[in-house]
């Protein structure tokens, strides 16, 4: 079964989204509000630090070493729970040490904005972008007849969800991958505002309420993974949040008062 030009080019589309947005809003930010290329910089950091280092060390035990938790969360309202509440407390903890400890000088809505941008932005190009060049990959390595050729054993069971969802899945359910990191891009850039925020004001508190958000913003991706709501439930819960946060990010510029509209 060959995968159809669509959804070769919905693949295409979202790869473009992905890289191209986070590099016209850092352009776009740059000229209107000169955001600090080092508070994106430490954006990057803290995802790699803290989401992609750290959280996945806790994954790995929890969800693959340790036999008791691995059993323990298989169930779903177990795992939605431990999903979202590691992801809100790693991610979240992570900007607070980063903005509070290495980032002493930066505390405009800028600055909130800017790192939340590198954080949103190194996410969506690492998740979505190099799986999306996976799978064009092996799209065109299906398509022209070398696939069953070169990949065998236990990289072809490795890569079979992979494939199954190229041939088998309806194309346009590609494009959701860049609407979804559109989405999450303005969620990290908003809450790295309100952690911002609370160092700012000197309410520990705050940090609390970026966490307990976060991990409510993850909940049906968890219950997504275990069958429970389907993919559509999901992105729109998501393109909802996003336009929430998205007014969010405008209206709290006056919360800071270095800065004006």
């Amino acid at each position: 079964m060959l995968v159809p030009s669509f959804t070769i080019a919905s693949i295409i589309i979202s790869l473009a989204v992905v890289v191209g947005a986070p590099i016209v809003l850092l352009i776009i930010f740059k000229k209107k509000f000169d955001i600090s290329i080092k508070a994106v910089l430490f954006g990057v950091l803290t995802f790699f630090a803290f989401a992609y280092i750290l959280e996945g060390l806790v994954h790995a035990i929890f969800l693959e070493w340790n036999k008791t938790t691995k059993a323990l969360l298989e169930n779903t309202w177990l795992f939605m729970l431990y999903g979202g509440l590691m992801a809100g407390i790693f991610e979240e903890t992570g900007r607070f040490i980063m903005m509070r400890y290495a980032l002493k000088k930066y505390r405009e809505w800028k600055d909130g904005l800017a790192f939340g941008l590198g954080h949103g932005g190194i996410e969506a190009i690492l998740i979505v972008g190099m799986n999306s060049v996976v799978m064009i990959v092996l799209a065109f390595m299906i398509n022209n007849g070398t696939y069953d050729a070169f990949i065998t054993g236990k990289g072809a069971e490795a890569l079979a969800p992979l494939h199954d969802q190229l041939t088998g899945s309806a194309s346009f359910i590609q494009l959701f991958a860049g609407v979804e990191r559109l989405g999450a891009l303005a969620i990290h850039m908003g809450l790295s505002i309100l952690v911002l925020y609370g160092i700012k004001e000197g309410k520990k508190v705050y940090l609390l309420y970026a966490i307990l958000i976060h991990a409510v913003i993850d909940f049906p991706a968890a219950l997504y993974q275990k069958g429970i709501i389907n993919i559509f439930v999901v992105e729109a819960y998501l393109i909802l949040l996003a336009v929430g946060f998205i007014v969010w990010i405008v209206k709290s510029r006056s919360l800071f008062s270095s800065d004006r509209i």
